[in-house]
């Protein structure tokens, strides 16, 4: 009888425990504007300069969606110096690369 008590407790927690992370999940309210709230603008600035100015890669994608699994698969870095990301995309098709950086940014330059 105790083993089914204690079963029964284990199951109420972790039912609970599971309850409160899915709502932590959910978002309280809707999108507090709409359209687009941010885009990315082009900078002169390559990943070395980047780099070289303080910004710390913070995470490397690799998407091979528009590539396919056997070619050589688009790259996005991502890097950041206090509140600003940058972004730095690879992508190769057939034998010419191609070589992008943007800054994120407020809609409308705000």
């Amino acid at each position: 009888m105790q083993r089914w008590r204690f079963c029964a407790v284990v199951a109420g927690v972790l039912g609970l425990a599971l309850g409160v992370a899915a709502q932590a999940q959910t978002p309280v309210s809707g999108p507090v504007s709409e359209g687009h709230p941010h885009k990315w603008q082009t900078t002169d600035k390559s990943l070395y300069d980047l780099v070289s100015d303080g910004y710390k890669i913070v995470t490397v994608v690799y998407d091979s969606a528009a590539t396919g699994q056997t070619d050589t698969p688009d790259v996005h870095y991502f890097l950041e110096k206090g509140t600003t990301l940058m972004r730095c995309d690879f992508r190769k098709r057939g034998e010419t690369s191609f070589y992008w950086c943007f800054q994120l940014a407020k809609a409308g330059g705000q």
